[in-house]
């Protein structure tokens, strides 16, 4: 498995890819615009696109906004998660960032974010934040 990290300026997945990654949600043109506009890491297994985490950062905060993961991936759904989730730390910290959050749409396994050390911030109707400190 391998990563990239791509800006706006960079190509993001096809739309069959996308399509793949956020099986079962709405792919609105405007969600797609979003998920184009700002910073990604996409995981790779092979030639295949199996992950994307998109992000946005402030001056203090690395947002990732969305998460999506071939469950059919060859590489394994844990191992794409973990990948992703080891890119994004290493994003902030190289950023400068002190703090990782991860916003309601981003379906990761709860277990799995307490178990790296995010902790929630925020549960409510607009769904569950969590964050990750670096000092």
């Amino acid at each position: 498995m391998h990563f990239l990290v791509l800006g706006p300026d960079g190509p993001g997945p096809s739309l069959a890819d996308l399509r793949r990654l956020f099986r079962g949600q709405r792919l609105t043109a405007a969600r797609r615009n979003h998920l184009a506009e700002g910073g990604r890491i996409l995981a790779l297994c092979g030639p295949k696109v199996v992950g994307l985490a998109a992000y946005e950062r402030t001056d203090r905060d690395v947002r990732v906004g969305d998460v999506g993961l071939d469950p059919d991936s060859p590489c394994g759904i844990d191992g794409v998660a973990n990948g992703l989730l080891d890119a994004l730390e290493l994003a902030c910290m190289a950023s400068g960032a002190r703090r990782l959050v991860l916003l309601p749409r981003v379906e990761l396994p709860v277990p799995l974010l307490q178990h790296r050390g995010f902790t929630m911030i925020a549960d409510g109707g607009a769904g569950t934040w969590f964050e990750k400190r670096f000092v």
